[in-house]
């Protein structure tokens, strides 16, 4: 408003001064000069006043100015008022034109002056009051009729002002608004411009992580199966892919000895090896644990045998983790497509079953796959699938192999394990049995299905009546190796069953597993009855500090050392020591194994009583274990109610 109040006086000024030039000579000229000086004089101080007031910003300088530029416009408005007082110094039609210019420069107010109604009073009632009353002064009853209009005049401009300052605010209140929009708009554009990149960048990151292992920073699972679907997919259209499976030999044994932290200290060092030692287009992964593998666009199987030769011998090199040098060494086994396969589980099931020959080859080699690895891959996936239907169908079942006192002759104990039977008749042994199991990654439905038969039978025996300290014995190495000891795997076992009835037997690799849960379980069960047995003593490097360190009731001696305790005095003397070891710390011994009278001799002969094997009885399903307990009760019991005959007291000789 204040640029339009600016501009407008000094644009009407021109027309004042062409249309005095013109009618000089029709007024008095005198009263024109008069009041053409008036009103260029008003005019340039009016303006100058608004262009002041518009260009301060303080709140203390506009109320300064205020009253100044009411004034200039109050000036200003008298000045074209007194334009009809120059007028009636001449003829009517002088009079008439003159007062045109109060009249045109109040239409200009309305329009310039929108949304203020102040500065409108200010600009046209001093025109049309003066303009009025000069007409009404001049006696003429036409110019006084003119005069009487110019209040309804001021109510008609007034009006007019009216709505265009209401259509200029509405118009300016929506340009705020819109302004404001535009600002709102601009800002929500960056902000939104920002979060977008931040999302981006977020999405990134969750990419990223969910195909990148957080340990090493390779490839995860997921991600190496991409990236070998993808090479895959590009040498189809010819060409070939090799796949490394890479596992770190008695990496176990690296994580109890620095712990956890050292361990995955250990991973990352051999992870930046691999990665460091393959070119760009070869990828390396990380299964998870310590099992590596690497995708070798292009390569067949002889230089993909170089190559994991090569990672051998750089992963063989010492780890520097936890402040010690810790020795390195890994198996490889290596798959080819499309030799070896044509999609992705193919390569790495065929690649896993080489490191598994390279494994038990002796480690730290590598194995390419190749026609017998296929057929014992068919062979063992065939057998875990039979397996499986075997254990469905309950054809695994608990059997019971006798334990005796050799010396009397005694059934003292059982130990229950499983025997499967297969269609075609052959029965798989407990050994066999469980190490397929594992593989299969069917050890606890295996032990449940058996263990389900195996405690109802136990209680069944044990209501018939059982000798005098007579114990069943059951393994729980297995059950361990899936149900953590922080689980307390004997509890499961146990369901169901006295503990007084039960020994368990565990090994050296079972409880070093968790030593300090392993020995809680293991206590808690001996307080409530139960008995533990060492198993395999002397197989393991720390078994002789174990006897100190887990709650033990028994030792059962290695096979191996009974195997031939008969055919070399050194064993002989080794079991020999164990017995008198074990003896002098309170414990109990017992035998396992054997399969001659020679060898039962020989541990009689070095106090060992407890025996169990195929010189005694092989495992026996649920029927006949007990014909075998109740022939063998009838017949101590029918000797021990025998009277003593002459031979039996000495008397004849």
């Amino acid at each position: 408003m204040l640029s339009n109040l600016t501009s407008a006086p000094l644009l009407i000024l021109p027309f004042v001064l062409l249309s005095s030039w013109f009618f000089d000579a029709d007024v008095d000229s005198g009263r024109l000069r008069w009041w053409i000086v008036s009103a260029a004089v008003f005019t340039v101080v009016g303006s100058a006043t608004v262009l002041a007031s518009s260009g301060s910003r303080r709140a203390t300088a506009l109320a300064w100015i205020r009253w100044p530029l009411t004034v200039s416009l109050g000036l200003v408005g008298v000045v074209f008022g007194l334009a009809s007082w120059v007028g009636v110094s001449g003829d009517r039609e002088a009079t008439l034109l003159f007062t045109m210019f109060p009249a045109t420069y109040c239409a200009i107010a309305v329009v310039v002056s929108a949304g203020r109604r102040d500065i409108f009073l200010v600009m046209v009632v001093p025109a049309l009051l003066i303009a009025s009353l000069t007409l009404h002064a001049t006696g003429d009853a036409r110019l006084r009729n003119l005069a009487a209009i110019m209040p309804f005049y001021l109510v008609a401009l007034f009006a007019l002002h009216h709505s265009v300052s209401r259509t200029a605010i509405r118009a300016v209140v929506e340009g705020s608004a819109a302004d404001r929009l535009r600002v709102q708009y601009a800002s929500d554009r960056n902000e939104l411009v920002v979060v977008n990149s931040q999302l981006h960048e977020s999405n990134l990151q969750l990419a990223h992580q969910a195909k990148h292992d957080p340990l090493t920073g390779l490839l995860n699972r997921r991600g190496t199966l991409e990236a070998l679907e993808s090479a895959l997919a590009a040498s189809r259209r010819g060409g070939s892919v090799a796949l490394l499976f890479l596992d770190l030999d008695r990496f176990k044994a690296v994580n109890d000895s620095i712990g956890h932290r050292g361990g995955d200290r250990f991973i990352c060092i051999i992870a930046d090896r691999i990665a460091r030692s393959l070119d760009v287009d070869e990828v390396p992964g990380r299964m998870g644990g310590d099992e590596f593998v690497v995708v070798l666009p292009g390569l067949d199987g002889a230089a993909a045998s170089a190559m994991a030769n090569r990672l051998i011998g750089i992963l063989a090199q010492p780890v520097r983790a936890e402040g010690r040098d810790l020795p390195s060494s890994a198996s490889v086994g290596v798959a080819v497509a499309p030799l070896h396969g044509s999609n992705s589980s193919e390569l790495l099931r065929h690649a896993n079953a080489a490191l598994y020959r390279a494994k038990a080859a002796g480690r730290n080699r590598v194995e390419l796959f190749d026609g017998d690895m296929q057929r014992e891959l068919s062979a063992r996936v065939e057998t875990e699938h039979e397996l499986r239907r075997a254990i469905e169908h309950g054809d695994v079942v608990a059997h019971y192999q006798p334990e005796l006192d050799a010396a009397t002759g005694a059934v003292v104990g059982a130990e229950i394990t499983a025997r499967w039977t297969r269609p075609d008749g052959r029965v798989v042994s407990g050994t066999d049995l469980a190490t397929i199991a594992r593989e299969a990654g069917l050890t606890d439905r295996l032990a449940d299905r058996v263990l389900a038969g195996a405690r109802y039978n136990v209680r069944r025996f044990s209501s018939l009546g059982l000798p005098d300290g007579f114990r069943f014995r059951i393994d729980v190495t297995a059950q361990a190796a899936e149900r953590t000891w922080r689980t307390n795997p004997i509890e499961f076992v146990m369901q169901g069953i006295d503990p007084q009835l039960m020994t368990v037997n565990v090994n050296e690799a079972s409880v070093m597993a968790d030593l300090p849960a392993a020995a809680a379980s293991l206590a808690s069960f001996r307080a409530r009855g139960g008995r533990v047995c060492f198993d395999d003593f002397a197989r393991g490097v720390s078994s002789l500090s174990l006897l100190r360190r887990v709650p033990i009731d028994e030792v059962r001696i290695d096979r191996a050392s009974i195997d031939t305790i008969t055919a070399h005095p050194h064993d002989r003397a080794i079991v020999r020591s164990i017995i008198v070891l074990v003896r002098e710390l309170g414990l109990g011994v017992n035998a396992d194994g054997i399969d001659t009278g020679a060898q039962a001799d020989a541990l009689i002969a070095l106090g060992c009583v407890r025996q169990q094997g195929p010189l005694y009885a092989t495992p026996l399903n649920e029927v006949e274990f007990e014909g075998f307990l109740v022939q063998r009760m009838a017949q101590d019991y029918v000797e021990a109610e025998q009277p003593p005959t002459l031979w039996d007291t000495g008397e004849l000789s």
